[in-house]
């Protein structure tokens, strides 16, 4: 069959046909801007731990421009042309969140934002066209989109970062009020749709990774904290792969939303952690934020479990493995109250007992199950 150059909008059916479906070689090269953003982002938050405010509503627009790009292309990617050409034009409209991330939610970030999320509203549309079944769904998408362009508007007007917020969460709330029209769409990919949520996990661990050497590349060169802070984020790394990367959400649409939610959480939390080990190890003093960022990203790893299909041989518990990342998370987060002065190394090393405990809980009972048979 001859190929087509530029291919109509068609909603995959993988997973209803059997259909293993690796990340393609362009999703790798879109995200690489990400890993720019991200960076930004992170190293202005090790700059200004009291810009957390700001540093979240920035994470959380750049999030759900990732995504909501990536729900596109699981659901209506191509090997046509009109794949590159549109995935050109979105890496654009993120490049120029990259340029105006230093700046705060200003006029520049703003547009930016707006310019990516119109893209991917008229590709919702276009596919609309095509589909008749995502028509519904595509038209409560623009619906939001045309409620945040409003807000937006108003917040450049009379500079109010709470309406760019209002904006933000608008769209991301949105797509709650489509979870009975897209239920009847085919399944998600058990494959592809959780190995792009994995990758942007590891562009966050990468962030504090690079967080964690120029922390000790400004700072008298602790080696001991700078090697309790990579451990940390090993661990990290450990807990989501070991316990939420290899196993989807549960194919409810519902659920799978709550997933995505879960993510951005998690993630967001994980990136707080990085930048403040930063801190920690430039020799300012240890910030509680520290814990907080530490014992939120593992609590909401535990409750990332709760929405994980479950296969028979499932080795770990369904109520211990996560209350157990959520209780030691709570109780970490909970440091931060303590009217204690850390020292770096202690605040560490801390952290990293706490993480080994559910990863040791994984471990134990992942080489306990039984070898399969030969």
């Amino acid at each position: 069959m001859e190929r087509t150059y530029w291919r109509r909008a068609a909603i995959r059916r993988d997973e209803e046909d059997g259909l293993h479906r690796p990340v393609g070689w362009l999703e790798l090269f879109f995200d690489l801007v990400f890993v720019v953003v991200i960076g930004i982002l992170a190293e202005d938050l090790a700059h200004d731990p009291h810009h957390l405010a700001g540093f979240a509503l920035q994470f959380a627009a750049v999030f759900w421009v990732w995504n909501a790009f990536t729900y596109y292309t699981e659901r209506f990617e191509t090997d046509g042309l009109e794949n590159r050409f549109f995935t050109f034009l979105a890496l654009l409209t993120v490049a120029g969140l990259a340029i105006w991330a230093p700046h705060g939610v200003d006029a520049g970030f703003a547009g930016a934002y707006l310019a990516a999320r119109g893209l991917n509203i008229a590709l919702w549309l276009r596919a609309a066209l095509h589909e008749r079944s995502f028509r519904p769904i595509a038209l409560r998408f623009a619906v939001g989109y045309l409620l945040a362009t409003g807000l937006i508007v108003a917040s450049l007007t009379t500079d109010n970062d709470a309406l760019f917020a209002a904006a933000v969460l608008v769209e991301i709330v949105t797509p709650a009020f489509t979870t009975k029209q897209q239920s009847v769409l085919p399944p998600l990919s058990r494959s592809k749709w959780p190995e792009r949520f994995g990758l942007f996990t590891m562009i966050v661990l990468g962030e504090a990774v690079v967080g964690v050497i120029h922390g000790l590349d400004e700072a008298e060169k602790n080696l001991t904290a700078g090697a309790l802070g990579l451990a940390i984020c090993f661990a990290f790394w450990w807990l989501y792969f070991d316990f939420v990367a290899r196993r989807p959400a549960r194919q409810a649409i519902a659920t799978a939303l709550g997933w995505v939610y879960l993510h951005l959480l998690a993630l967001l939390a994980i990136t707080v952690a990085g930048a403040m080990i930063t801190v920690a190890l430039t020799g300012h003093d240890v910030p509680g934020l520290l814990f907080v960022g530490v014992g939120a990203a593992l609590a909401t790893i535990g409750v990332l479990e709760l929405t994980l299909e479950r296969d028979p041989d499932e080795p770990t518990h369904p109520v211990l493995s996560p209350a157990l990342k959520i209780g030691l998370g709570a109780a970490l987060a909970a440091v931060a109250l303590l009217p204690v002065h850390w020292e770096a190394t202690a605040a560490l090393l801390t952290c990293l007992a706490v993480l080994t405990v559910p990863a040791a809980y994984g471990a134990h009972v992942w080489y306990r199950r039984a070898a399969p048979p030969r």
